[in-house]
Formats: C-alpha cells, sequence, structure tokens
C-alpha cells in the first residue's frame, strides 16, 4: 500500500472516532511533511519504511528545521499514532515507531499575569468587544477557541452558570459566572450586542464572527501600547486564571475541574509557578 493512502486511511480513522478537524488537520500537515521526506527517500510502500527512514526524518526536523525538542516529540508522536495503527490495520508487518525515542525537552515557564496587570490590560483594550473577550476568559480560564464558540443560551443569568459544550477531547464543562462577569455580560447582551440572527454570544456587525486572529492581534497591540516586556496571548489569560486560582490556595483537583484537563498531571504544572513542588502545592491547596 502506498503511504499516502494509508495516510487517507489513517485520518478517515481518526474522523470515524470523532477527533476535533483542529486535531485531524494536524495530524495531516504533520503526516504530509514526513510522506515528503519518504519520496525524497524512494519509499513508495508504507511497509517498506525502517528505522532510519524514521529518524532521518526526525533529525531534519531539529538540524535542518531547528525544531525545539517539544515540537520534534510532537512529530514523533504523530508518526508512533500512525504506524500504531497502520499495524493495526494489517498495513505493516512490523512497527518500527516503537522503539523512537523522545528528546529531554527544555522546560518553559508558563508566562502569565496577575490580577493587577489583567486590571491594567483590560482598561487599556480600547475594543469593546474585545475587552470583554478578555474579561471572559480571565474570569472563566476559558481556551480562546470555548470562549468564540459561547452562545447566548450557554449563559444561565438564573443559575449563575456559563456552559462550555464540546472543550478539548470533546468534554464540556459548567462554570460558576463571576459577579464582575455577570454584569459585564448582562450590559453587553441587553444594551449594545449587535442585533444579528445569531445565537452566538460575541459576534461583530461586519462579519457576524470574531477570529482568535484578531483578538490575539488586538491584545498584542495593546501590550506594546503598555511598554510590557511580555508576549501576552488569549492563552495566557487560561495561565492567569490558574494562577491565580493556586496562589488563592484553591483545591487543585478544582482547578483541573474548572479548566476542563484530562489529567491532574497537566494541571499540577501550575503549581510550579509559585515555586513549589507537587506535594507541597497539594497539601496547601486541600480544604
Amino acid at each position: 500500500m502506498s503511504p499516502i493512502v494509508a495516510v487517507k486511511q489513517f485520518l478517515k480513522e481518526l474522523s470515524n472516532k470523532n477527533r476535533s478537524k483542529g486535531t485531524i488537520d494536524e495530524y495531516q500537515k504533520d503526516l504530509m511533511m514526513f510522506l515528503r521526506h519518504l519520496q525524497q527517500e524512494g519509499v513508495e510502500d508504507i511497509d517498506d519504511v525502517v528505522g532510519s527512514n524514521m529518524t532521518s526524518y526526525l533529525d531534519k526536523l531539529i538540524n535542518e528545521r531547528s525544531y525545539k525538542a517539544s515540537s520534534r516529540n510532537r512529530q514523533m508522536n504523530t508518526i508512533r499514532s500512525f504506524f500504531k495503527y497502520c499495524k493495526k490495520a494489517g498495513f505493516i508487518q512490523q512497527n518500527h515507531a516503537e522503539h523512537l525515542e523522545r528528546l529531554e525537552e527544555e522546560k518553559v515557564e508558563r508566562v502569565f499575569l496577575t490580577s493587577n496587570e489583567v486590571t491594567t490590560l483590560v482598561g487599556a483594550i480600547e475594543h469593546p468587544l474585545v475587552r470583554l473577550v478578555i474579561v471572559t476568559l480571565f474570569f472563566t480560564g476559558a481556551r480562546i477557541t470555548e470562549c468564540l464558540s459561547l452562545e447566548l443560551e450557554d449563559i444561565d443569568f438564573d443559575q449563575k452558570t456559563i456552559f462550555i459544550k464540546n472543550g478539548k477531547g470533546k468534554k464540556s464543562r459548567r462554570l460558576p459566572l463571576h459577579p464582575e462577569l455577570e454584569k459585564a455580560l448582562k450590559h453587553y447582551i441587553e444594551g449594545w450586542r449587535v442585533r444579528m440572527d445569531s445565537k452566538k454570544l460575541f459576534l461583530t456587525g461586519r462579519s457576524g464572527n470574531l477570529s482568535d486572529v484578531y483578538v490575539n492581534r488586538i491584545l498584542k497591540e495593546t501590550v506594546d501600547r503598555l511598554g510590557w516586556n511580555k508576549k501576552v496571548t488569549c492563552h495566557v489569560l487560561r495561565h492567569s486564571f490558574a494562577s491565580e486560582l493556586v496562589h488563592k490556595n484553591v483545591n487543585i483537583v478544582a482547578v483541573k475541574e474548572l479548566l476542563g484537563h484530562s489529567s491532574l498531571k497537566t494541571t499540577s504544572g501550575y503549581a510550579h509557578i509559585m515555586n513549589q513542588d507537587i506535594e507541597d502545592a497539594i497539601q496547601q491547596l486541600a480544604l
């Protein structure tokens, strides 16, 4: 079987498993790069791919494309998943990807803002709708895609909750509505939200949409204007939300649920922002 046919079957399998479009697109992008490498090495059948084809590709990412270890490891995970599927589907006799090894990754400290910095940032944002989105991100810890996907019906003022539908991994969660955010959203919905035949919470009159690219652009322009030496993106507001909760001794399991993490291991990384080890952090966060 040709590699391209195997990749198409793999992507179809991901779709059948209801993996998100973003995830499938990432797999496709990675595998198309890998297939071009195989073509250069003269490999025409997926069963002819050996370990050296894979390691030479991963080495090229580091040596020629200047990939960081984390990006190289992500590509390796894609290759592993692909060949695991190929073995299970009977496309290959032996899975050589099982023997690929991870590179040690440099630990990157998460960037986050204090509540005072968020207040300053929000006050400096000149675009009212983007300002409200940033306030929403800080008071919910939502991912920007989750935030911009919110619909009017997801805001329950009676129960004082926000419903995040189909988050990462198709997981949904219900978040408490902070009083300040409740006030801001009520004022927006009842007063100056664009009147359009759309269920979306955040929308513009021009396109009926609001993109994460545009929100991040406004953020960058605002940070530049403030003269901050920080790269602030929408995701930094999510980090800031989590960091503030950890700083205020909120139980780390509760933080995990609020963020929609699948694993406590992911959430526990925020405890390191306070320069505490995990065990000590959990003890301090206990109710």
